[in-house]
């Protein structure tokens, strides 16, 4: 009887303890979330803040698309907050660029960019401490060997890639160090490369840990398959299908040894780093960012001060005028490594 009764008491205990817990659990999984997506928004008013100038008879602005096709981080590396962008929202993209953020606290932090060309086409993106103009394209495309008859769904055609995805495999020289990267089962990205009805594409990656690395690319124009590959790192790297190499990349640096390049704002892949500072009244908790302007994401209500007694004449003093100093700018930027 006694045992019982003890059973009975401590599982109140715990029931009680859970109900006391919850709001904090509640709190701790809304906090992550809502950081996230300060970050994204921070990333979205630097990208928007670019200069993008195409010479090709365009309906519409070339410009990135609103949300990013992909978000990530790496702990590892320090990466509190990494995402994918495309730029281009129909078809094959004219480039994806990745942007980590490196502890960003409230309008300052340092950010990361890649550039990754994917068509041909001349474009060039400018900006602080950005001057992309890629004379190649990155992502390198050839015949899948003995390809499937696509799909009549993109559900089946979807199967059918991840098919063909599973079939390679990629490796990373890191230093010394040789790293088989992951592949990520589902693609982050679909597109379609013309107007046929079963054209279909998608993009896979490999990943170390968390962090994208190769981006692995299967196109159909609805009769043949071609598949391509594209780095989105440093390092030298290489894929294998069918453990037969197929695709390799040298390692880039900013002072290249031999079979080595060197970091260059016309290659098809490059990257840089810099510290950015927004104007310190642009909190996120305050401001939605849209394009290059801040606006505000809900009015907010001003206090209502209790009325000031007037001072007496001898005890008036001026009122010290307030400094107000600039965010300054930090316009070095240093290549990733």
């Amino acid at each position: 009887m006694i045992l019982h009764v003890n059973k009975v008491v401590t599982l109140f205990a715990i029931a009680l303890l859970g109900v006391c817990l919850l709001p904090l659990l509640a709190e701790e999984i809304q906090e992550p979330k809502a950081d996230d997506n300060s970050k994204i928004e921070m990333m979205r008013y630097l990208l928007n803040a670019w200069s993008i100038r195409t010479k090709e008879k365009r309906t519409e602005p070339l410009r990135f698309v609103h949300e990013p096709v992909m978000q990530y981080h790496d702990p590892r590396y320090k990466v509190t907050k990494g995402a994918i962008w495309r730029l281009g929202d129909k078809g094959r993209p004219r480039a994806y660029v990745a942007v980590e953020m490196d502890h960003p606290q409230d309008t300052a932090g340092r950010a990361t960019f890649e550039f990754v060309s994917m068509s041909e086409g001349p474009f060039r993106i400018e900006g602080q401490n950005v001057s992309w103009q890629p004379w190649e394209v990155e992502a390198k495309f050839q015949p899948f060997p003995d390809g499937p008859q696509p799909a009549d769904t993109p559900e089946g055609r979807l199967d059918q890639m991840e098919q063909m995805a599973i079939r390679f495999s990629a490796e990373e020289m890191l230093g010394r160090e040789l790293i088989h990267l992951n592949l990520h089962p589902t693609p982050f990205d679909r597109y379609q490369t013309t107007e046929d009805q079963n054209s279909d594409a998608a993009v896979f990656f490999f990943e170390r840990g968390f962090n994208p690395e190769v981006f692995l690319i299967f196109e159909t124009d609805g009769k043949t398959w071609n598949y391509g590959c594209a780095r989105l790192s440093a390092a030298a790297n290489l894929v294998k299908l069918d453990g037969k190499e197929v695709w390799n990349c040298p390692k880039i640096s900013v002072r290249p040894k031999e079979d080595q390049i060197r970091y260059q704002w016309t290659n098809g892949y490059t990257a840089n780093r810099h510290v950015f500072h927004l104007p310190r009244e642009l909190q996120s908790s305050q401001f939605r960012f849209e394009r290059n302007r801040a606006v505000p994401a809900k009015r907010i209500p001003s206090e209502t001060k209790p009325p000031q007694v007037p001072a007496k004449p001898e005890e008036a003093k001026p009122v010290p005028k307030k400094e107000t100093d600039s965010p300054k700018t930090d316009n070095q930027s240093k290549a990733c490594c």
